[in-house]
């Protein structure tokens, strides 16, 4: 099945997609934690405090508000859009010789007759629960040979399959905050590749020619972590949620350009999540931010558990990381070395190293 696929390097993580970097171990905490990391880390609590405090009065905006209402005559769609979107998503996959992202094969021939299964209960909403159990078994599959670290950065395929069992029962009002907490979850552990393994998106950036915006390769990539934790924390606790879905979408967006058809197979069924965050905003469900009722207490969880989340993250990542822990498969002779082609113009293999 996959004799015409070109050869690869063993890449399991996203920023490994299109890096041909394999040190990725993390590094320590007190290498990770800079006087640089520090500023980012103040001025992206700075920034979301601010979110915080304008979070409602920006709702309050008459085009604001009229752009909230044209959505929200799209909601009764949401279950229609995942389920196109899904099956997008992963019909492309199935015709790349994947599973769930563009790295994940397997030469079991059954691990694609289940991608099938989840591609035909998504045809009709009675049968939703089908595509959550084949798509169960396929993320179990991939924790198995790929271990729980390089597993969790496809978190939001938890929330997906939450979404698939209670999308026809009393429970589906509880879907969409779980989509939520699990995308945001998921966003923030690949934030994390890019705080602790900064040496391979520094790679990436040079193997590319990727611009910098006036900033060092290395600050770079520290900023688009933090942009990145600042977005998960956002969906997380319901700040925003639209408009930082349409900011996400964009970035997307513009990284395909680089990155080709590997970029669009990996990030379909994301981009449908964000067209439902779009579409559904947070009104119908009480998110974390509400919890608190006194201004001040908001705007003090806002800060506090941002960093809380944050560090805790760090922490169980580098972990996690370690090769001796356990959580990262060591028999490399259990996973294949062939990858989806991609269209970027630059070709790594032929690029020097940096």
């Amino acid at each position: 099945m996959y004799q015409g696929l070109p050869m690869w390097q063993k890449l399991y993580m996203h920023v490994k997609w299109f890096t041909t970097d394999q040190e990725w171990t993390p590094q320590a905490i007190n290498k990770v934690i800079t006087p640089t990391f520090l500023f980012w880390l103040c001025f992206t609590v700075a920034v979301l405090l601010l979110t915080a405090i304008f979070n409602e009065s920006i709702d309050r905006i008459g085009i604001v508000r009229k752009v909230h209402s044209s959505l929200n005559s799209l909601k009764r769609f949401q279950q229609l859009v995942l389920r196109v979107g899904l099956g997008l998503g992963l019909i492309l996959q199935l015709s790349t010789g994947t599973y769930l992202a563009p790295t994940l094969v397997s030469d079991d021939w059954w691990v694609y007759a289940v991608l099938v299964v989840a591609i035909l209960g998504l045809l009709h909403r009675k049968t939703l629960f089908v595509s959550g159990a084949a798509l169960t078994t396929l993320y179990i599959k991939a924790l198995t040979t790929y271990g729980l670290f390089h597993a969790l950065d496809y978190m939001f395929y938890l929330g997906i399959m939450y979404y698939l069992f209670v999308a026809d029962t009393r429970w589906f009002r509880t879907a969409i905050p779980v989509l939520y907490i699990c995308t945001g979850l998921s966003l923030a552990w690949l934030a994390m590749e890019k705080m602790t393994l900064a040496k391979l998106a520094c790679s990436l950036m040079h193997e590319y020619g990727l611009p910098t915006l006036g900033f060092t390769v290395e600050d770079f990539v520290l900023i688009s972590a933090f942009i990145e934790m600042g977005l998960a924390w956002a969906f997380i606790v319901g700040l925003m949620n639209r408009f930082t879905a349409l900011l996400l979408t964009g970035v997307f967006l513009a990284t395909t350009t680089v990155f080709g058809f590997t970029e669009i197979v990996g990030h379909t069924v994301v981009h449908t999540l964000l067209l439902i965050f779009l579409i559904v905003g947070r009104e119908d469900t009480k998110i974390l931010f509400e919890f608190k009722q006194a201004s001040k207490l908001r705007y003090t969880f806002v800060a506090v558990n941002f960093c809380v989340m944050l560090f805790s993250m760090m922490l169980v990542y580098v972990w996690m990381g370690q090769p001796a822990n356990g959580f990262v498969v060591q028999n490399h002779s259990k996973m294949t070395n062939h990858s989806i082609p991609h269209t970027a113009n630059t070709n790594p293999a032929s690029t020097p190293h940096h």
